[in-house]
Parts: structure tokens; C-alpha cells; sequence
């Protein structure tokens, strides 16, 4: 059957199905591009003045991929839907490209490489999920496209020290092959995704129209739900740099416990979070109210940080594996984390129907997220790094979920106060 034959058809359970399929593989084929370097140790390499060569080549990658969600406040919010698979392909062919250059360019050019790589890549989700997002069962869709965060990130890593292992591919041209092995799927996804078919009237009914978001709109937004926006924007801030650490340096963590001939313990461990995560954002979708979805969602937030205080504490006295530890305290992580992606947002656009996009509201957590990992990650490694990898991840977990319960108590007071509001003058006008 030839490319040009697949064809998304108007039937809801196959559309929904291919789409499903589509976006997991599409965001796959990001991550093989983004993560798959993080497979490799680096030890060879020196950038001079006492530093971590893998900790400077994440810091580039990642202000790479910082600077493009800055870019993506205004390039994602006002993209047009006919400019999407360009955009697309063009993104992640390029930082294939530079995985190419950083198998090959010498020593001291392999941060510029990286962070070229970064660069395009943090507007790839804007776009996938402009595809999903306004829809009855966009939590459905996005569990799927959310899976990648937990599922994928591992599983390219996997992939990625197994070439090594197995084949003898060297830790410089492992990422670029890694992305090649993903690059046709993705292309797939992409084509998919294209001839997909958009919201259907019910749904711009139930969850508000999605529009491009320009100036002006997303000024108007600021000012009248600023205060309320920027808490939930903490709150994600906090777990995007937990999340971010726990990513980037896994496997440094299963290497210190001694795990380092298993590569496969990184995707194993990671499975039972994907399951439990997913299986309650996708169950967002059989909430029909979005304001009894969304104080759910906030609920579900605060417990997450409960369950990483709880789960580190037991570990830190001994109670508790790091196996155990890793699972537990991932899917405190991960539930709020991927919340935001399923839920949070989505429900808050359709509930304050506003004209716009979810992409403005990500943008802008995601920018300010990915400044927050490369602040920490500087200081990290300008104060001098004297501690095993388990000792940080015990401070920063139990730090960052007291604030992001204080946070999450705070935002749920805040936007049903707004809602409450907000249903009152409607009222007033009807009356």
C-alpha cells in the first residue's frame, strides 16, 4: 500500500485511533533526536576549567531548547494550521543534522552542536499537539503524545546504549544513528497527522474554539488572569527541573547504584509511571465538566507532591529501594507533569473562553520551565558538584514538592474564585 493511499477517514474511532498512534510516534521521533545523547557518559571529553563535559553538553542542548520556547510564545501561538508539517519536518531534520555534526566536528565545537540541535526542537510540541488540542477527547490523545515524556525518553536511551553495547557505534555517532532509526516513523506520524481530520462543531462547543492568539489577545489574558497563570506556571517551573534532572541524568543515577551493565532497567523502571499516569489523564476525558476536570486535576497535583516528599523521605532513612524509589516518586513527578500536558491548560482555556490556543499558555510555562533547568543546572556545576547523584535528587525533590503543594492550593483557590466570578457576570448579562 503506498504512502499516498492512507487515508484518515471521517469514521471517530478510526480517526482517533490513527491519530493516537501518530502523535505517541511523531514526539518518539523528537525525543530520538533530542535525548539519545544523554545515552553516553562523555568521560573522554574535556572543555577545560574542571567541568563536567556531560553536564556543559546538556547545559547547551537545553538553552537551546530554552531559547526556542521563547520563540515558540509568539511563533506557536499566531502558526497558521497549513504551515504545520512544514514546520515540522523542518524542525527535527535539522537537529538530525546537527547530531551529524556532533559525531564529527572537533572537541570544543560539540556544545555549538548541541545547542543548534536544542535549538528548532522546542516547538515541535506546539505544533503536535495544535493537532489535538479542543477536542472531547483531547486528554485521550494527549496521554498518548504524553507517554513520549516517560515511555520515549527512556526507551531512546536504551536504544542508544545498546548500539554502543552491542553494535560497537561509538558514543558521538550513537545519537545521530538513534535519530536515524526513528526519522521514517516520524515522517509517517507527520503525514498522518496532516490528513487528520480537525474538531468537530460539538467539540468547539464543548471545549471553545482554537484560533491563532496574536499580541493584543494574549496581553488581554495576562491582565485578567495573571496572578492565578503564574502560580500554575511555578508549579510547572518546579517540575519541569525535577523532571529535567531526573531525564538527564538517569543514567549517571543507575551507574552510581550500580546498575550500569543493565540498560535496560531506565525503560523498565519508567513503564509502571507510564501506565499509572496515563490510565488517569486519559480518564480526564470521561469528565464532562471542565471545571469539576480541572479542580480534579489541581487535587491530583497536590497529591503528586505529597507521594515525592513521602516516597524520598522513605528512601533517604533506608526504607525504601532505589528501584522502588525511582517508580514511586516518578509518577509524582510525571502525574502533575503530564496534567498540564492532558488537562490543566486545556481545561482552563474552555473554561475562561477566551479566543486563543492551549500553545500561548504552554509557551510560556515551558520557556520560563527550561530557563529554571539551565539556572540550576549553572549553579550546580559553578558551586562544585561534591555529592553522589541520589543526595541532590533527595534535596530537590523534597524542596521542590513543598512548593509546588503550597502552589497547587494556591491556583485552585485563585481560578475557582474566577470561575465564580466569571459565572456571575454572565448571569448578570442573560438576566
Amino acid at each position: 500500500m503506498s504512502l499516498k493511499s492512507i487515508k484518515v477517514t471521517n469514521s471517530k474511532k478510526i480517526s482517533t485511533a490513527l491519530i493516537l498512534v501518530a502523535v505517541f510516534l511523531c514526539y518518539t521521533g523528537m525525543y530520538a533526536i533530542r535525548k539519545s545523547f544523554l545515552a553516553g557518559q562523555y568521560n573522554d571529553l574535556s572543555f577545560g576549567f574542571g567541568l563536567n563535559a556531560k553536564i556543559v553538553l546538556v547545559i547547551s542542548q537545553v538553552f537551546g531548547y530554552m531559547v526556542s520556547k521563547f520563540a515558540g510564545i509568539k511563533i506557536i501561538s499566531e502558526m497558521k494550521k497549513e504551515k504545520r508539517a512544514i514546520w515540522l519536518v523542518g524542525f527535527i531534520s535539522f537537529g538530525l543534522a546537527m547530531l551529524g555534526l556532533f559525531a564529527i566536528v572537533p572537541d570544543q565545537w560539540k556544545m555549538v552542536t548541541l545547542f543548534l540541535n536544542g535549538l528548532p526542537l522546542g516547538m515541535v510540541f506546539g505544533i503536535v499537539f495544535s493537532y489535538i488540542e479542543g477536542r472531547k477527547n483531547t486528554e485521550l490523545l494527549a496521554a498518548a503524545l504524553s507517554a513520549t515524556f516517560i515511555f520515549s525518553t527512556g526507551f531512546v536511551k536504551t536504544v542508544g546504549l545498546l548500539l554502543m553495547q552491542d553494535y560497537n557505534v561509538s558514543e558521538y555517532n550513537m545519537p545521530f544513528f538513534t535519530g536515524l532509526l526513528f526519522f521514517p516513523l516520524f515522517l509517517l506520524s507527520v503525514y498522518i497527522l496532516n490528513r487528520s481530520e480537525g474538531p468537530s462543531e460539538s467539540d468547539v462547543t464543548e471545549r471553545a474554539q482554537r484560533v491563532p492568539m496574536y499580541k493584543e489577545e494574549r496581553k488581554a489574558f495576562i491582565v485578567q488572569n495573571g496572578m492565578g497563570y503564574f502560580g500554575l506556571v511555578g508549579i510547572y517551573v518546579l517540575l519541569t527541573v525535577v523532571r529535567d534532572f531526573r531525564d538527564n541524568f538517569i543514567v549517571d543515577f543507575w551507574a552510581e547504584q550500580g546498575f550500569t551493565g543493565t540498560p535496560q532497567i531506565i525503560t523498565l523502571t519508567e513503564i509502571p509511571v507510564a501506565i499509572t499516569v496515563l490510565v488517569i489523564a486519559a480518564a480526564g476525558t470521561l469528565i464532562r465538566k471542565n471545571k469539576i476536570a480541572f479542580n480534579t486535576a489541581m487535587g491530583l497535583t497536590a497529591v503528586g507532591a505529597v507521594l515525592i516528599i513521602l516516597s524520598t523521605v522513605l528512601y533517604d532513612k533506608g526504607l525504601m529501594s532505589p528501584v522502588v524509589w525511582m517508580i514511586t516518586s516518578g509518577i509524582g513527578v510525571y502525574l502533575p507533569y503530564i496534567l498540564f500536558h492532558c488537562l490543566i491548560f486545556e481545561r482552563l482555556v474552555a473554561l475562561l473562553s477566551f479566543k486563543g490556543n492551549v500553545g500561548f499558555l504552554f509557551y510560556i510555562a515551558d520557556a520560563v520551565g527550561y530557563l529554571g533547568s539551565v539556572v540550576v543546572l549553572f549553579l550546580k556545576e559553578v558551586t562544585g558538584f561534591n555529592q553522589s547523584w541520589a543526595q541532590f535528587f533527595i534535596k530537590l525533590n523534597i524542596q521542590s514538592a513543598a512548593f509546588i503543594l503550597a502552589l497547587a492550593v494556591f491556583a485552585l483557590w485563585y481560578f475557582n474564585r474566577r470561575f465564580s466570578k466569571k459565572k456571575s457576570e454572565a448571569t448578570l448579562v442573560y438576566s
